[in-house]
């Protein structure tokens, strides 16, 4: 819901500062789509080479990505608003942005812990299916979670924040395009 959320809210934006063209829509979908993908890979990928057995599904993974578009969508209305149509940049931009930024850190923080780091203090348990792991396999798969957390979701937030459907990148996505259906 916040995915297409953001597209639309993103093309109204472009639209308003007279920058919308039909292309708008499907580069920040596109965008939007590739930040996702991406970001299931990433976790899909550590937890594999963390030899994290967890029971998440791929759609918990995909509603664990989607909290950042609530923060983008958040970043994008206020700093429109604040800044008079000049889109995220400025103090204020940057303030709400690194709010929401560090809320969906923190959250995702919080959240994912119990995925991938499992009580050490338990052994095996019959219905819990949790057990213990070394010491050194905790800080490994500690690390990994603050990566993702903070480094990777401040990339993907920021790429999505600043999807502004200038005309330039616009042309630039035209071109491409046309230069790929051959005429």
């Amino acid at each position: 819901m916040a995915f297409v959320t953001y597209i639309l809210l993103s093309t109204l934006l472009a639209g308003l500062r007279g920058a919308f063209h039909p292309e708008v829509m499907g580069l920040t979908a596109t965008t939007a789509f590739v930040v996702v993908l991406l970001e299931i890979l990433g976790l899909k990928f550590g937890t594999y080479v963390l030899s994290i057995s967890n029971d998440s599904q791929l759609l918990d993974l995909v509603a664990y990505s989607g909290y950042k578009f609530v923060g983008v969508i958040v970043t994008l209305v206020i700093s429109e608003i604040l800044n008079r149509g000049q889109g995220t940049g400025g103090w204020a931009g940057w303030t709400v942005f690194g709010y929401t930024f560090m809320a969906n850190a923190f959250f995702l923080l919080r959240s994912l812990k119990y995925v991938l780091l499992p009580d050490s203090s338990s052994s095996t348990t019959a219905g819990s299916g949790m057990h213990t792991i070394a010491r050194a396999q905790r800080n490994r798969r500690t690390q990994f979670l603050f990566i993702y957390s903070y480094v990777v979701q401040f990339i993907f937030m920021w790429i999505l924040s600043r999807q502004d459907g200038s005309p330039a990148q616009i042309k630039t996505a035209a071109g491409a395009a046309k230069g790929a259906v051959g005429g």
